[in-house]
């Protein structure tokens, strides 16, 4: 080689992962061991020049690579990196080269890059075998592990198991003793091993202290009954959410069903140390939408914390879904209160990101209300203005109405509990444009406020509509095809302009609802009532439908193209700029660009196995 060329690669190197993370002195001896070769537009790189060779760079140009059918694996162009996944095989190259422009390449040989893999840890996980493996042990990951404790430990983790347990017929006196031998602020009054009521440190003040009750009553007289409970596995910040809401300072935690122990504001306090436990706490004291629409910019900043201090994307989503959840039910609350009790009984459902889970910075509202009865014109009325308050509140605090309308004061989702099961009926029996765009939002509800088993039997009747239906999640697949994943957008292949007339790719519609929509054909798959994404594919595994290796790709591609999401909202608004989903692929770090290729190859496989396993070519025209 040309000594003189050694600082043009040596500075090449420097700004190409994995290779920036070696010594000066390493990177110089990597240097000297480049190949350099040339291709003119049009030429081809012959298969038996990449299998078996080493790891080749684009140092300019640009190569497209395709599989032998055809179909279009990668288009690269400079700083990216091919070769490697052929440096161990035997006999023919898995994919065609060829050059869509002059290009440059350096060529790392196999033993010069194998020795690497084996001395330098960070090149061995870089190179890993598989993508998902890729992602999984990408450094962004290293950033994740922060301040994470509250949002990812569970309520198991921080209960007190040491609790009082009183009988309903035991008196106060007796019931108070047993609280101050054992220093305990509550005591729960259990019939048996099931829990029929709570009486805290408060309750003897207010209840019995206060009014001169006589402390020889039975401690029924003044515990609260059927107190709200949690379940040991929850996440601790839903054990935060549930005791503002409900204003309650001891919350009891149940295991398979039974008592295990207490969760505590004083245990809770000493973990509470970010701002959205407050943000929280704040919602559910206002009393007013002008109120509530003060706390949209803390919103905002919560968001923008979240991001900046590395926090896990499961935990963004999680954490802003709780915020909305919030907002929602206080204004639900207020809204009872302005219009009077509610004239039958109802179930306010959420639906699409919010019901998963997934809301973001950016998320509209998707919502519907399941009425216990055909409503009279009177109950109309009054879930009409119900719905109206709530959804326009909603959009006040920073949730956009949604574009479709999908929601309540939709008299098509504020519905009697037969309508709604009509409709689902119709959508799975008969489905058609129509039906398809309204089963991609309510095939994912969750209930969130009033009659909880309202929310159950539709789920129920929602789940006996699909079980084992191959036509339907043939249908299902069919329509998701309709869209791939941008896997040639480095090299100005993208689908959209945005209004500055930049090229750019819509991170939501060609990637993340990718993700969504075939976690929810799997889960369904596996007669599956979950409807997290994440979940969704731990059960879709669980049911042996998918394997665990798919599902441990599939999650860590939809972590790390959320956290790409993630990281480019948050410098759109640091520069002062609206947030969107679209992104410019020239904006991209070289990271990014290499890991949301290989997060786009798991979609694109997975897309074309979910073809094959339901026969859905052909299904739609």
């Amino acid at each position: 080689m040309d000594q003189s060329l050694l600082p043009n690669i040596f500075d090449f190197l420097s700004r190409t992962d994995p290779f920036d993370t070696l010594s000066p002195e390493e990177r110089e001896k990597l240097a000297a061991s480049v190949d350099i070769s040339y291709l003119a537009q049009g030429d081809k790189l012959d298969g038996n020049r990449i299998v078996g060779t080493g790891l080749y760079m684009v140092r300019t140009g640009a190569v497209e690579q395709r599989y032998p059918d055809g179909a279009l694996r990668a288009r690269l162009g400079s700083g990216d990196l091919f070769g490697f996944s052929q440096m161990h095989r035997h006999g023919e190259c898995e994919y065609a080269l060829v050059a869509l422009e002059n290009t440059l390449l350096y060529l790392i040989p196999r033993q010069v890059l194998d020795r690497l893999i084996a001395e330098n840890p960070a090149v061995s996980h870089y190179f890993a075998a598989t993508e998902g493996v890729r992602l999984a042990s990408s450094k962004q990951n290293d950033i994740w592990g922060g301040n994470n404790s509250l949002y990812l430990s569970t309520v198991g983790s921080t209960l007190n198991r040491t609790v009082v347990r009183v009988t309903p017929d035991m008196s106060i006196r007796e019931a108070a003793q047993e609280m101050v031998r054992l220093h305990r602020s509550s005591a729960l009054v259990m019939d048996g091993d099931t829990l029929v009521g709570i009486v805290t440190d408060r309750d003897m003040t207010k209840r019995v202290v206060a009014e001169g009750l006589d402390i020889s009553l039975p401690v029924s007289s003044v515990m609260t009954d059927m107190p709200v409970a949690i379940d040991s596995e929850a996440p601790l910040i839903r054990a935060v959410e549930q005791m503002m809401q409900h204003n309650v300072r001891s919350l009891p935690v149940l295991e398979n069903g039974k008592v295990a122990g207490v969760m505590t504001a004083t245990s809770l306090v000493q973990k509470s140390q970010i701002q959205a436990v407050y943000l929280i706490s704040r919602i559910y004291r206002q009393e007013s939408i002008a109120d509530l629409k003060i706390l949209a910019v803390q919103r905002q900043s919560v968001y923008e914390t979240l991001v900046e201090n590395g926090v896990h994307p499961r935990t963004v989503l999680q954490m802003m879904t709780l915020i909305a959840d919030a907002f929602n039910k206080r204004l639900l609350q207020l809204g009872e209160r302005a219009l009077g009790s509610p004239p039958c009984d109802y179930a306010w459902i959420v639906a699409g990101s919010h019901a998963r889970n997934e809301m973001h910075c950016l998320s509209d509202q998707d919502s519907g209300i399941v009425l216990g009865c055909e409503p009279d014109e009177h109950q109309s009325r009054y879930f009409q203005a119900l719905a109206e308050f709530v959804c326009n509140g909603m959009d006040e605090c920073g949730y956009p109405l949604c574009t479709g309308y999908m929601m309540a004061t939709n008299s098509k989702w504020c519905n009697s509990l037969q309508g709604w099961q009509r409709h689902y009926r119709e959508w799975v029996m008969q489905p058609e444009a129509e039906s398809l765009l309204n089963i991609s939002v309510f095939l994912d509800t969750r209930f969130l406020y009033g009659n909880e088993k309202l929310a159950e039997m539709l789920r129920a009747t929602v789940q006996q509509y699909t079980r084992d239906n191959r036509r339907f999640l043939a249908v299902l697949v069919a329509n998701s095809l309709r869209v791939n994943p941008p896997l040639g957008m480095f090299r100005q292949f993208v689908l959209a302009k945005d209004g500055e007339n930049r090229n750019v790719f819509n991170i939501k519609k060609q990637a993340i609802n990718l993700l969504v929509e075939l976690a929810r054909i799997y889960a369904l798959a596996a007669n599956s009532g979950e409807t997290g994404t994440e979940e969704r594919l731990g059960a879709a595994a669980a049911a042996g439908v998918i394997s665990e290796e798919s599902r441990k790709e599939l999650t860590e591609a939809f972590h790390f193209i959320c956290q790409v999401r993630f990281h480019h909202q948050r410098s759109a608004i640091g520069r002062g700029e609206v947030a969107s989903n679209n992104i410019v692929p020239a904006w991209l770090t070289q990271f990014e660009r290499n890991h949301l290729k290989d997060a786009f190859r798991i979609i694109a496989r997975t897309q074309e196995a979910a073809m094959q396993r339901f026969s859905a070519r052909g299904v739609l025209r």
